[in-house]
């Protein structure tokens, strides 16, 4: 039980000696070992009582808040790393502007050769789309990125990449309902709801590497600086979308493992999981995240790793070179 996510509304966490209670008026829910748990994720109307919180945090275990609808706002993290070596080493690497964009042009570098892996290696049944001209046109303007001279250029490629890589991705999607192109805010079908809350589970693990780690989050080499932004994890997220996210959610739809009747629509937020989507979608989240998925590796594992070399090349002034997915 690495992960716990608690969305009963109305609900309470509540300490009783090594265990944790999840209560609501007088009825217990669920209890589980602190020992036991990795993180825990609350969403919407659940509380939280300082006793757990401070025996949480004495364990050096997170806990991250989301809204009802899946929608992050934040996490308490424990006290465990305290590398301002590291942070001056990141600072520096980001006042250099060549070291900077360097950086940047390897992270929409690899996100984009990742889109390509990901699209030759999907098994194409189609006969009336050709999957190729796709790869092929995302590799030309991979090309273009050693002229770019500042970070708005390099962001117009991957810009570009991204809606090519979606335009393709809709016709690996046997079951795409509504799906024509990819919409952030709000999502206005099922694919879009799931890719946005993929993405922001995926968000949230790679915030908690890193600020375990010592990096300064909203200090980002592609994506900059932004008041309230988690930079950092942003541009380390990006080489993890289309090996986790994007993969898992072909999955979910191709084999039906979400349907429509998993799904609601408000005017204000768009579509979203209802509760018992809610429930599929983190049990499998999770199962993908901690089995064994590449290099017989979990992907937290992995993710995990490649926090260590970015650590690793801001420390030692080496290159630092994003994880490359083979398909």
């Amino acid at each position: 039980m690495p992960v716990v996510y608690i969305k009963e509304q109305g609900s309470c966490l509540r300490r009783k000696g090594e265990q944790i209670a999840v209560t609501k008026g007088s009825q217990t829910l669920l209890e589980f070992p602190i020992h036991h748990v990795d993180n825990i994720v609350v969403l919407g109307n659940v509380q939280v009582t300082s006793q757990v919180l401070a025996k949480l945090l004495g364990q050096g275990i997170d806990i991250s808040y989301f809204s009802f609808g899946g929608k992050y706002i934040g996490h308490t993290v424990a006290e465990n790393s305290k590398n301002i070596f590291l942070r001056f080493a990141q600072y520096e690497a980001y006042n250099d502007r060549e070291r900077r964009l360097a950086i940047a042009k390897q992270i929409v570098e690899n996100k984009g050769y990742n889109q390509i892996s990901l699209i030759k290696s999907f098994h194409w049944e189609r006969e009336d789309y050709d999957y190729r001209k796709d790869a092929g046109q995302i590799e030309e303007l991979l090309r273009m990125l050693p002229g770019k001279q500042n970070s708005q250029e390099i962001m117009g490629i991957e810009g570009m990449c991204s809606n090519i890589y979606f335009h393709c991705f809709r016709h690996m999607l046997k079951n795409s309902g509504a799906f024509e192109k990819r919409v952030r805010r709000p999502p206005r079908d099922p694919v879009n709801a799931i890719l946005s809350l993929a993405y922001t589970f995926l968000l949230k693990d790679m915030a908690l590497l890193l600020e375990g780690a010592s990096f300064e989050l909203y200090l980002g080499f592609l994506h900059g600086i932004r008041y309230g932004r988690k930079s950092l994890a942003l541009d380390m997220m990006e080489e993890w979308r289309q090996p986790i996210a994007d993969r898992l959610v072909l999955k979910l739809f191709n084999k039906r493992m979400l349907a429509e009747y998993d799904f609601q629509e408000d005017a204000g937020d768009g579509v979203f999981l209802n509760e018992e989507g809610f429930r599929k979608f983190c049990k499998e989240y999770e199962r993908w995240m901690a089995e064994p998925n590449f290099c017989n590796k979990s992907w937290r594992l992995l993710m995990k790793q490649q926090v260590g070399v970015l650590k690793k090349s801001l420390e030692e002034g080496g290159s630092y070179i994003p994880f490359r997915y083979e398909g």
